[in-house]
């Protein structure tokens, strides 16, 4: 059974729309935060170009559908991020460039998706631009992206788009509750900042219970109870992304704090009380500083890196933005 996602329908009907008027183009790229189901959408759509008896959606039952079922549709390529690499090859690119050029084998569509193009090197993107400039009869490239503004202008402007937006909470929240009937959905919708996939990944693990250690952890650092250097270590179990989410939407929360002691809306109320500690040992200034910051390390983690280096350098950040901000100043924050 295909994923479904009820806020996606717009797009779904826009999709099915150009479909039935041949207007479908030969690049679309789908983007939104991470979280809302945009790959679920992607196969959704191939599924049903590649079906033998499309109605609205694919039909489960014939030749085309099993085919991609089980991976193994020849008209269909994937291309996404290998093992722990940290980019996508420009021979990727290339076998995907080949793999259009070729005949259609048993559909109307050949269709290509690449996961998180913003993380191709620049001979990457511009070996794809070729394809995408000169498009083959009845081909579709779908680009799938949370971050579009790393994407280059040219890559963006030979593809449709259709942007996800987060879904109002009544939605979302209705959702959550039938996939986890026992999760408490406002609170897991709130550190989720509003994307029901995500939420449902964080009723799930033991992310709610990492996340509070790491800000347990900013905690002890900044009052000099345990060093950088261990909590460097500790750190990393985490891969970078998660780490940097939590880290940003805590430094988010930081900035109301500094310029409202009493705002009670924050973004992770679970660890209320280490945010509203952390808010009286820093100044607005250093905040903004920490944040551009984390929002390099962000863009950077995107590229080849070395994980263990980031996560220390993440750390010293964050002990040098303490170390130096000015203490207790009043200036809108406690």
């Amino acid at each position: 059974m295909e994923e479904y996602y009820p806020w996606q329908d717009a797009q779904w009907a826009q999709c099915q729309q150009r479909i039935r008027l041949g207007t479908l183009p030969h690049a679309l790229l789908l983007s939104g935060r991470i979280g809302i189901g945009k790959h679920a959408f992607a196969h959704r759509l191939a599924r049903r170009l590649l079906c033998d008896q499309p109605s609205e959606s694919a039909c489960g039952r014939c030749r085309g559908c099993h085919l991609f079922s089980v991976g193994n549709h020849p008209d269909y390529l994937g291309i996404a991020i290998e093992g722990d690499r940290q980019q996508l090859k420009i021979d990727q690119i290339r076998a995907l460039n080949y793999f259009m050029g070729l005949s259609r084998k048993s559909s109307h569509h050949k269709i290509a998706l690449i996961s998180n193009p913003d993380q191709m090197n620049k001979n990457a993107a511009n070996s794809l631009l070729k394809t995408l400039e000169e498009p083959p009869a009845f081909s579709l490239i779908v680009l799938v992206t949370a971050r579009r503004a790393l994407l280059s202008a040219t890559i963006i402007s030979r593809c449709q788009q259709l942007t996800f937006s987060i879904p109002s909470h009544d939605v979302a929240r209705a959702w959550l509750k039938r996939q986890a009937p026992a999760a408490d959905a406002d609170r897991l919708l709130a550190l989720a900042a509003g994307a029901p996939l995500k939420a449902l990944e964080l009723s799930a693990g033991n992310w709610l219970e990492a996340r509070q250690a790491v800000f347990k952890n900013v905690v002890h650092m900044v009052a000099a109870i345990e060093s950088p250097v261990t909590i460097a270590a500790r750190w990393q179990q985490f891969a970078p992304e998660p780490l940097l989410s939590w880290l940003l939407s805590g430094l988010t929360d930081i900035a109301k704090l500094r310029a409202d002691s009493a705002f009670n809306r924050l973004n992770n109320p679970d660890i209320d009380q280490e945010l509203r500690a952390l808010a009286k040992r820093i100044d607005s200034q250093a905040v903004y500083t920490l944040y551009d910051t984390m929002l390099q390390h962000r863009r950077r983690q995107q590229g080849s890196h070395n994980p263990q280096l980031m996560i220390e350098h993440i750390v010293l950040a964050w002990k040098t933005a303490f170390k130096h901000s000015t203490f207790g100043r009043n200036d809108g924050g406690s």
